[in-house]
């Protein structure tokens, strides 16, 4: 069921929303507009709209940039910091998208709704799939901490397969069934494209920019009462000037959109220039952790240590923790203690010579490689040396492994 749904249901939805989006755009391209509620009930569209294409722009955007340039977020997650910030920053535009597609069913179901009335089944099946979407979204962000990093080590390498040709679901497979719902719905809402409005996507009417100034004729000044009398030539008459009423409509409405473009432009912009501000390179700090003759040959044991740059209110989250085993008299090999498939901390069973991870399941040798289970990757190692008859560890913010 796995390979159905993580190999060959990708390309299915792919190849329909291609295949019947294009029969539709030149078939029955009159469809791809018309049906739009746009004018209906624009009151309620605005705040539904508004919120939600801001919001789900962005969102995409924060899962298209890591996907096609893994190294680079790589980096730009490596700083505590800026990876709080941007999983705070995810989870306002959630919440944001939350809202706005609420908006947009609830404006729909008066039995009297004008936008009702033009809402197909297959519009409905389309909403509580962006719905779902959109919620599963906010609880991954909710109860799997950390998405951000662990995206760029699980969905992104099973992307990339499917892009190659070469699909290879090892690294989703073992994620927990609600991620793994996120991540269908997504080619869901793919495969929908072709059969509902989502099409409107691509048809923006870029040839305005180019198409000539339309001119208006009419046979009368719309400003004067008919009269029998008047001649019936064709004047051409400058727009009147819309009553009162509309301006202060107009401008309420400008005022809303310069609030919400501002507030877009700071979710979009706190976030770039604290990345901006941090893009110094983090600093790496030795750290004692006890001395040489302390610990055993042969034996790991957990050692906690200042994180190299803590914050003023990180409080309890500055120290973190590392696996150190001691392989010799003066050799000693520090691991994260952060399990590479979803970061959850490992455990060390003496008895058996492996680190397991209780989460789900995964499990490494002594010197740190995958014996089984789903993480992808062997433990990240700390660079470690003696000095002075003491152990020290060179400490780094967040490690992360390579893709």
């Amino acid at each position: 069921m796995q390979t159905f749904f993580f190999i060959a249901f990708p390309y299915i939805a792919l190849i329909l929303a291609i295949g019947v989006g294009l029969y539709r755009y030149f078939s029955h391209r009159f469809t791809y507009s018309s049906l739009s509620s746009q004018l209906l009930e624009n009151r309620h569209l605005f705040w539904g709209s508004v919120s939600w294409h801001y919001g789900i722009t962005l969102i995409l955007v924060a899962h298209i940039l890591p996907w096609l340039f893994p190294r680079a977020a790589e980096v730009v997650l490596g700083d505590n910091a800026r990876l709080v910030v941007l999983e705070l920053t995810g989870l306002a535009l959630g919440f944001y998208c939350v809202f706005g597609i609420i908006v947009l069913i609830a404006r729909r179901l008066p039995n009297d709704s004008r936008a009702r009335a033009v809402t197909s089944p297959m519009d409905w099946i389309l909403l509580l799939v962006l719905a779902f979407q959109v919620l599963s979204g906010v609880g991954v962000a909710l109860f799997e901490r950390w998405g951000s990093v662990w995206y760029l080590s699980t969905a992104v390498p099973w992307l990339w397969s499917l892009v190659w040709l070469h699909p290879d679901a090892s690294t989703v497979t073992g994620l927990p069934v609600f991620i793994q719902a996120h991540l269908i719905s997504g080619f869901v809402v793919i495969l929908l494209f072709p059969f509902t409005r989502l099409v409107h996507v691509f048809a923006i009417p870029i040839e305005y920019l180019w198409r000539p100034y339309q001119v208006v004729i009419w046979n009368r000044d719309p400003r004067q009462p008919v009269s029998s009398t008047s001649a019936k030539v064709p004047t051409v008459f400058m727009p009147t000037r819309p009553a009162p009423n509309d301006l202060d409509r107009r401008r309420l409405l400008v005022r809303l959109s310069i609030l919400a473009g501002s507030v877009s432009a700071a979710i979009v912009g706190i976030p770039s220039i604290a990345f901006l501000l941090g893009l110094r390179k983090a600093p790496e700090v030795w750290r004692g952790l006890g001395a040489a003759d302390s610990f055993q040959i042969g034996q790991a044991v957990e050692v906690s240590f200042l994180d190299s740059s803590p914050l003023p209110w990180s409080g309890v989250t500055a120290r973190t923790a590392a696996w150190l085993r001691r392989e010799s008299p003066e050799q000693f090999i520090a691991f994260a203690i952060n399990c590479t498939h979803l970061g959850c901390p490992v455990r060390w069973l003496p008895n058996a010579d492996l680190f397991m991870c209780p989460c789900h399941g995964g499990v490494f040798y002594k010197d740190g490689t995958v014996a089984s289970g789903p993480p992808p990757k062997a433990l990240v190692t700390y660079p470690v040396r003696v000095r002075e008859g003491v152990v020290e560890i060179l400490t780094s913010p967040l490690p992360i492994t390579s893709i």
